[in-house]
This record gives C-alpha cells, structure tokens and sequence, in this order.
C-alpha cells in the first residue's frame, strides 16, 4: 500500500473512532455483585454493593427508592465477544524485541510533564528489570515514547503511529483525560491494551470499553475520602470549594459536590480560577464573604500554595482540604507558614517503611538521581501488571487483554500499596491522608466512618 493510500485508511479508521459507540462489544447481564466489606462475592443481587465503593451517603435517591439497576458491578461490565483473540498470534521468533507504547506529557513547557516524566521513568525501570529477568522468553521488551502534546486529537494519531508502524502489543498512558479518553476511541476500533497509571478521571472507565485498566486513584476515590472526612469526622457545614478551571478541576468538583450535595452539606460557594491566576484575592473575599468555616481546593502545589498564603494574609483561618496533586513539598515552599494544617488526600504514603517500597525508592533514586513520586510508582506497578500479562498470553493483544481482565475482583500489591480491581479494572482501594504538621507531611490511611473495620483486601 503506497504512503497515500495508507493516509487515506488511517483517517477512515479516526473518523470511525470518533463516531464508534462506547460499548458495542459488552453484553449485559446483572449477576453477583463484590461486597465492599470484603471484596468477594457477596452471593446477592449488584444493587447490594455500591459501584467504586461509594458511601451509602453518597448513593443517587437513595431516600426516594432502590434502583432497578446499576451498572459496572456485574462480571459482564467489561465482557468481550469480538475477534481479537482469533487474530494469529505475533511470532517472537521474528522479533528483535516485544514493543510496548508509551503516551505521556514529557515536553518542559507542558505543565503536565511534572507528572509524565516521573510516569515515564517509572514504566522505563519496570522494562528494563523485566529485560533483566530475561524479558518474554528471551527477547527484550521495548518501551517505544511518544509525547502527549497539549493538542485536542494529538493522542489518536500517536496511537495509530503505535499500532500500525511500531507495531507495539500494549501500551501505558496518559496522564491528562481527555487524551485517555480520545486513547480509548481509538482502541475501540484498534483493539490495543491500555494500562492507565495516572488520570484521576472516573469517567474514563465509566465508558465501558473493554481495552483500558486503571490502576491510579481517581476521583471519585479522593471525593468520597474527603466529603467523609470534612463532613462527618470534622462535623464542618459550610464547605466553600475553589478549583482550578480545566478538566481536573471541573471533575474533581463534580464528584466532591454532588456527594456533598447529597450528605445535605452543599458548598455555600463555588468558584472557578485559571491554571495561571496568580491573584486570588477576588474569589477569597467571596469565599470569606459566604461565612465558610472550611475550604477545598481542587487544584495543584503551585496553586494552592499562593491561596494558602493570600489566604492567611487576609485573615482567613477557616481549615483548608485539597485533591491529590497539592501533596507535593511544593506548597510548603510556597506557602511557607500559611500551609500549616492543611489536610489533602494521597494516592501515595511515601514515608512507608516496608521493603518493597523501600527498596523501589533506592532502585528509582540510583537510576534517575531523584526520588519517586506517586506518578512513578504507580506506572512502575501498572508496567509490570502489563508486562505479566503479556509473558501470560503471549503475542495477542485479546488475550493480553483477557490476563488483565483476571484482576476482576482481586487486589495486587505493588511498590504503590496494594490495589483492588473492581469489575471495570478500577483501582478501589482506600487512599491515604496528609496534613503538614511543623512544616513537614504526616500521613494516615483513609478509614471512613461507614467502614466498621478496616476492608479486607483494600488496604493500601
């Protein structure tokens, strides 16, 4: 096929994407559903076990009736009944090495990168071990990069770069949720694995595609967290909720508010900044204006470190609660004084003493002169997930798939803690709390107040 031919068929395959339906693969059926105490089969009817082990405080009408069905509880959530698994199988024979694809933002000027690049070297170290573990039956795994630019659709043609010249078996990213999104349209159509180790979005698995696992905390994991936490162990009221004005904002707001809303303690007010305000002083004389007794940021270190110390300069004492990329010592820097007390939810305890974090620290520390954060640890776990799946199945991307479909309702511990998969390979494992104290990050796990003990299975 000549270059134009083949330019031709490649935006044929794109506009199918962008029309395909989400799930034309998955049949339906409503069986057993895993207990959230437990994470095994409770043996009863899935609206007995809440989707993403959502509080019941949290549960849609739930004062009004039960639902007559829920879905992404049932074994079938992610069932496949499509061709993949009778395509013939590659043969490793003729390979110089078993290609896998790598999509994140690693570009300088691309705010993203400080997570992409720590994302990136983790998924390198988990390569180059397995390569020195002898890789899949004596090749080497090769870990092909491709930067995600910040350009709406910029994603999709990496993809099709991946499958059809790099010929690439899986492949893990990215970080932002749109290009995750535009990745699973386009796997649709091209069938690829996905391993998806950074986006907090929810909705990314809500789509049912069958070709993506998730394994990083999104959301609706920190949402809950934090609405338990505030709510009803900080027995706050008045919640004002200031987030950052892009995607990651507008879903983390999404998921705290309407849970927040329906443990009757709507925000009093919610206000919106760019990624690049430097002046908050409008939306906080709002905010202190509204009589809050607490804030939540939905936002980033940089960020938040420049509302904590306006914020404390104006006088405002009111508690103040944070997503997952404010726990960085970047906020202490910025902030200085003002950030004593915050609170924020985690994916990561870094100050974790077993030895299999430690040893990963020492590993990540000697091969890229920097520690890792939870970016790192998270990809290096879901690289080695992937990189299983494959020596498992062998050179055919349905069955690849099909290795890590397995972790349906199973936990996997890794340098991150351990994960717990639910039937639409989400990571629903609890996540873990920080609060600066005397100028430094004290961690707990989360421990909600609808859990009479700790969930087995789900401990981080």
């Amino acid at each position: 096929m000549n270059t134009q031919s083949t330019a031709v068929a490649r935006l044929c395959i794109l506009a199918g994407v962008l029309a395909g339906s989400a799930w034309p693969q998955s049949a339906l059926s409503q069986t057993t559903a895993p207990s959230q105490a437990t994470g095994k089969t409770a043996g009863q009817p899935a609206a007995a076990a809440p989707y993403a082990n959502m509080p019941q405080q949290a549960v849609p009408y739930r004062r009004f009736r039960k639902p007559y069905q829920e879905w992404y509880v049932a074994p079938s959530t992610l069932a496949y009944d499509g061709g993949a698994r009778s395509v013939p199988d590659g043969d490793l024979a003729h390979l110089q090495a078993v290609n896998i694809g790598f999509l994140g933002p690693l570009d300088k000027d691309n705010y993203d990168s400080q997570y992409g690049i720590p994302m990136l070297h983790g998924a390198q170290l988990a390569v180059e071990e397995a390569n020195a573990r002898g890789g899949d039956r004596g090749k080497p795994f090769a870990l092909l990069v491709h930067d995600d630019l910040p350009l709406w659709g910029a994603s999709s043609m990496a993809i099709v770069d991946m499958y059809f010249n790099q010929h690439v078996w899986a492949m893990l990213g990215s970080v932002d949720s749109a290009s995750t999104h535009i990745e699973l349209r386009a796997t649709l159509k091209l069938e690829l694995p996905i391993m998806d180790t950074a986006t907090n979005d929810p909705t990314v698995t809500e789509t049912r595609i069958p070709w993506l696992m998730h394994d990083f905390p999104d959301d609706r994991q920190q949402g809950y967290a934090l609405a338990d936490y505030i709510f009803n162990q900080r027995k706050l009221k008045k919640i004002g909720l200031l987030q950052v004005n892009n995607r990651y904002g507008r879903e983390g707001d999404r998921i705290f508010f309407d849970t927040a809303r329906r443990m009757r303690r709507q925000p009093e007010v919610v206000l919106k900044f760019t990624p690049s305000d430097t002046d908050f002083s409008s939306q906080l004389h709002t905010l202190n204006a509204s009589g809050i007794d607490g804030l939540v940021i939905w936002g980033d270190a940089r960020q938040a470190g420049m509302i904590l110390k306006q914020m404390r300069a104006m006088g405002m004492r009111q508690p103040v609660f944070g997503s997952s990329r404010i726990a960085y010592p970047e906020v202490m820097k910025i902030a200085g004084p003002a950030a004593e007390g915050l609170v924020v939810v985690t994916p990561l305890d870094p100050t974790r003493t077993d030895p299999q974090w430690q040893q990963f620290r020492q590993r990540y520390q000697a091969r890229f002169h920097t520690g890792p954060d939870a970016y790192a640890a998270y990809a290096f776990d879901g690289m080695n997930v992937l990189l299983a799946a494959i020596q498992k199945a062998g050179l055919n991307r349905g069955r690849i798939m099909d290795a890590l479909r397995d972790y349906e309702m199973k936990p996997y511990r890794g340098v991150s803690g351990t994960a717990f998969f639910d039937y639409a390979l989400n990571d629903i494992a609890p996540i873990t709390f920080a609060q600066i104290q005397n100028g430094q990050f004290v961690y707990w796990p989360e421990h909600r107040t609808d859990w009479k003990s700790k969930p087995m299975g789900f401990a981080r």
